[in-house]
């Protein structure tokens, strides 16, 4: 893949006039307005949770596996969509949306199953289209002509949980996958689906690198990604996490550290790969134990945007010929 960045960038108004390409900005090219997920909780498992599984349970996953709107888990899926679709239509005035399937790994029960809730998600008003977040190890080949399918008449995004492109990082959070299996689950994606891809990293880990930041960003931008979700590593209580954060064995980076592997990576990644998110935000401030600026929405993505402002950085500046 090979990027011109011989013109350096002055004019940031095509990414909303922030200094990397927003999320909200792809979805406005894609549909000519600003879309907003609606989250439900439906999944109620992954592998690493299964009765039977060997495998352990990943270090960083609260019993709600990452669902949003855990309060609501237990509605009817039609109820959840009605219920989110309402507040977000009422505080950002929306007009269209794209139904998320957020929690644990949604690709692991039946495709019938998965199909009946593409339907009831799709037949609800102003739905554009769904969004699907599972793990590089649950795309089996009979859900691949689903979402063929249901991308030929409504968008369809799938959210791999990778976190990481290194082993070492991936064995440290007991995935239970490696990283070849990420890269499986995108070209499979990519060739047999056309679905958009996008990606959750992690960054904050033991003995994580610039290096490994840097090399990261060239991965993705030589991949069929169009997108990707940032989250700071960070301790909730009840997970594997949280008894090594007790035993002194793990320390969360702080904000500013962070914030400079956060604009390291931006730095490298192409321009035309949008992120979703720059920071990981605790929902459920009761159950975080550190670092506390996690809770915090607004505040640490924005020292990112002004730090990338006074350095005049952005996303893709140190990308030179080829990667």
């Amino acid at each position: 893949m090979t990027i011109d960045n011989s013109i350096i960038k002055t004019d940031f108004s095509d990414w909303g006039d922030h200094r990397y390409f927003p999320i909200s900005q792809f979805y406005k090219n894609r549909f000519g307005e600003k879309v907003y997920k609606v989250s439900v909780s439906i999944a109620e498992t992954c592998p690493n949770r299964q009765p039977n599984s060997r495998l352990p349970l990943c270090i960083f996953c609260d019993e709600w596996g990452s669902a949003a709107y855990h309060l609501e888990r237990d509605k009817a899926l039609k109820e959840q969509i009605i219920i989110n679709r309402g507040k977000i239509a009422k505080r950002y005035k929306a007009n269209k949306f794209l139904v998320y399937f957020q929690s644990y790994t949604n690709t692991f029960d039946r495709v019938s199953e998965l199909e009946d809730r593409f339907n009831i998600a799709l037949a609800e008003d102003k739905v554009e289209g769904i969004v699907l977040g599972t793990r590089p190890d649950c795309l089996p080949a009979r859900i691949l002509p689903l979402l063929k399918k249901t991308h030929e008449s409504h968008y369809v995004m799938v959210e791999l949980g990778l976190q990481s492109f290194f082993d070492h990082h991936l064995t440290f959070l007991q995935r239970g996958h490696d990283v070849q299996r990420g890269y499986d689950a995108i070209n499979k994606l990519h060739e047999h689906t056309g679905v958009d891809t996008g990606i959750h990293l992690m960054f904050g880990l033991p003995d994580e690198t610039d290096d490994e930041i840097i090399q990261t960003a060239q991965i993705i931008n030589q991949l069929p990604i169009s997108n990707v979700k940032l989250h700071n590593l960070h301790v909730l209580s009840k997970t594997p996490l949280a008894e090594m954060y007790q035993k002194g064995m793990f320390k969360p980076v702080e904000l500013d550290k962070y914030i400079e592997k956060v604009i390291l990576f931006l730095q490298y990644l192409s321009p035309d790969i949008a992120v979703q998110r720059l920071t990981a935000v605790a929902s459920r401030w009761d159950e975080l134990i550190a670092p506390q600026w996690t809770k915090e929405k607004m505040r640490p993505t924005q020292m990112i945007e002004d730090r990338l402002s006074i350095t005049n950085s952005y996303q893709g500046i140190k990308i030179k010929d080829s990667v």
